[in-house]
């Protein structure tokens, strides 16, 4: 080996890679989030519709053939967001439809442990001061409650998790958030990295099945052209969540995707994979153009 080899050799030393003398070890954060118990309560959506979780009223639904509605409230506005949650649902059942499942857009200062959150900046996202309003929020109309930004892979991953389960959710992420978001002011790694396991533990841990969300295109998916590059991101996180840590994880993707033929071929190729539902399909939420029709539709 040259110099070159020699010098690449000492950059991948463990010192230079994770200078912390040690880090946490998975078996201690595995215990410590058996040992909160059981955190999940049903809510209104799950006694309404007589299942355990969301996962199984999927797999009711699939028998079925019929695709889910999926609606994402984007309010500020703790009382406009609850009572948008109540007449959505309200109107529609007027007019005969469902719509199956609500996902909420909070803030990313969200994020941050509660109790640092007044001295953090903020976003333009729904901020809900503790876990009582989350649960209000949930018991406005019998619809499934989805938290998917801000609450794993975020420093309050436990305590927000908790939150979200206490509220009857039973899919709950962002996984993805985890490997490509960066709250601003915080680059604790390792704490983010044991408070995002235990998180996952903890789903792991209920008497329901929880679906640890994961949506592709807040990861490194989104950033790989070739789709086998994305499914091997899929393989990644089931290895993770599944079999390292014994929770249930699910997928999203389609913010990236304007044509038909990659949707399709790996929403296909997702499914021969996939252990459990997936979360959701999005249109393509990036694409931005001078067809404003276009960009909606796409």
């Amino acid at each position: 080996m040259g110099r070159g080899s020699d010098s690449v050799q000492a950059m991948l030393e463990r010192k230079h890679l994770l200078p912390e003398p040690a880090l946490p070890q998975v078996t201690d954060l595995v215990a410590e989030a058996r040992n909160m118990g059981t955190a999940f309560q049903p809510g209104a959506f799950l006694n309404e519709v007589s299942v355990g979780c969301e996962a199984d009223y999927k797999k009711h639904q699939l028998a079925r053939g019929r695709i889910m509605l999926h609606g994402q409230i984007g309010y500020r506005s703790f009382d406009q967001t609850r009572d948008a949650w109540r007449d959505i649902h309200a109107r529609l059942a007027d007019a005969g439809h469902i719509i199956d499942r609500y996902g909420v857009c909070l803030d990313w200062s969200m994020g941050y442990p509660q109790a640092q959150r007044s001295n953090r900046p903020t976003g333009t996202g729904l901020i809900l001061r503790n876990a009582t309003q989350m649960t209000e929020l949930t018991e406005a109309a019998p619809v499934a409650p989805h938290f998917g930004d801000f609450v794993m892979g975020m420093p309050a991953a436990v305590e927000n998790t908790a939150a979200a389960l206490g509220a009857g959710a039973t899919s709950i992420g962002n996984l993805g958030q985890y490997f490509t978001f960066r709250l601003p002011g915080y680059g604790d790694d390792v704490f983010i990295t044991a408070e995002t396991v235990k998180a996952i533990a903890l789903c792991a841990n209920q008497p329901v099945q929880i679906l640890v969300h994961s949506n592709l295109d807040d990861g490194f998916a989104a950033l790989f052209r070739d789709l086998a590059c994305a499914l091997g991101v899929v393989l990644i996180e089931q290895y993770i969540v599944e079999d390292m840590l014994g929770a249930s994880i699910s997928h999203c993707y389609g913010h990236t995707y304007s044509g038909a033929l990659p949707r399709v071929a790996f929403q296909h190729a997702l499914g021969q994979v996939s252990r459990h539902p997936g979360t959701m399909i999005y249109g393509n939420t990036t694409i931005y153009g001078n067809d404003l029709v276009k960009n909606y539709a796409c």
